[in-house]
């Protein structure tokens, strides 16, 4: 398990395939992906991956401080 899919979970969230799938692409990320990048990437991995499902995870992870949106950008927020 990684560092971010426990913090999400340590968060309440429950954790369904595609968020598996779409936290896997963030923490494999060696750069800062769009969430077109992002979706890409999840899309490779399961297909039936929507880009509504990567906006609504990456939003919710969002508002719990896990990654920031910036300038198109996204960036997982390390834990302290």
């Amino acid at each position: 398990m990684t560092d971010l899919e426990q913090r999400c979970i340590n968060a309440g969230l429950k954790m369904t395939g595609p968020r598996k799938t779409i936290l896997k692409v963030l923490d494999e990320a060696m750069d800062h992906p769009s969430v077109e990048a992002v979706y890409e990437r999840a899309k490779a991995i399961d297909a039936s991956i929507s880009i509504a499902t990567v906006y609504r995870t990456l939003n919710m992870l969002d508002e719990l401080d896990l990654v920031r949106q910036g300038l198109g950008r996204l960036d997982v927020v390390v834990s302290d």
